[in-house]
């Protein structure tokens, strides 16, 4: 442990540009970034993070090029806070593929109009939505997605150095590419729910041309929602292998955004 009064003027810019990316990646990331976190919470494990990783990024060499780079500080500060806003979105596109999942299945089953406040998204979303999200979390935190979470952001240090102009624009532009890879896997998720439903209302449709005497609206409704539920649940373990999946694709596409930047 270091004596952070003992610091030079140029060793207390060192650290404020390590702190500016656990900053932002704290406060962007899946998980730290919840709304039910508080912000003094976040800035002190921000503030940690930064305190355990200095030793290691402050070498001489960083100093003498931060140094040499001192005119440009605003410029290094926005690749710090560039930096760790990106990698934290990507950890949170695992669980926007799953509200993606949660709002197709509440939509096929009519219970869009059921909204909840969301923690992980911080926004308002459905049951269905909620119920996806919440079964997300516990793999991801089974998994260790928060170790790897912060395993990448330490990492990124060496390979991406602080006080360096160099930024590669072109990696956030592949990142915004792969970004539909996970849309699919959304849509993947919520598949047997959807084909289920299509076939249930191909089914009713057909029903109510030969029985014009039920009322298809009412009867519909219970039936969607019925045989909705019972899919969902005897798809389960096919939903946590999907998760599992997309956890590793998020995983991947995490580490190889460190490498390109």
């Amino acid at each position: 442990m270091f004596n952070v009064s003992q610091l030079n003027e140029i060793q207390i810019l060192m650290f404020g540009l390590i702190l500016l990316r656990m900053s932002a990646f704290v406060i962007s990331a899946a998980i730290f970034s919840s709304p039910t976190i508080p912000v003094s919470l976040k800035v002190l494990f921000s503030v940690v993070l930064t305190l355990v990783v200095f030793k290691t990024v402050a070498t001489n060499e960083a100093l003498v090029r931060l140094h040499e780079l001192e005119n440009s500080l605003l410029i290094l500060a926005a690749r710090e806070l560039a930096i760790g806003i990106a990698l934290g979105f990507i950890t949170r596109m695992f669980f926007f593929a799953l509200s993606m999942a949660g709002e197709l299945v509440s939509v096929s089953l009519g219970l869009g109009q059921a909204q909840i406040f969301n923690p992980m998204v911080g926004s308002m979303g459905n049951a269905m939505e909620q119920f996806y999200v919440i079964i997300g979390t516990l793999i991801y935190l089974s998994l260790n997605g928060h170790h790897m979470m912060i395993h990448g952001i330490v990492q990124s240090f060496s390979i991406s150095e602080v006080a360096s102009i160099h930024f590669n624009y072109e990696s956030f532009v592949e990142m915004t590419m792969k970004a539909q890879g996970f849309f699919v896997m959304g849509i993947r998720i919520a598949a047997p729910v959807l084909i289920s439903m299509i076939m249930v209302q191909v089914g009713v449709a057909l029903l109510s041309r030969a029985v014009p005497q039920i009322n298809v609206m009412s009867t519909s409704a219970s039936i969607t929602t019925l045989i909705g539920f019972t899919i969902i649940f005897i798809s389960l373990p096919l939903l946590v292998m999907q998760m599992t999946g997309l956890m590793d694709l998020t995983q991947l596409e995490f580490f190889k955004f460190i490498k390109a930047i």
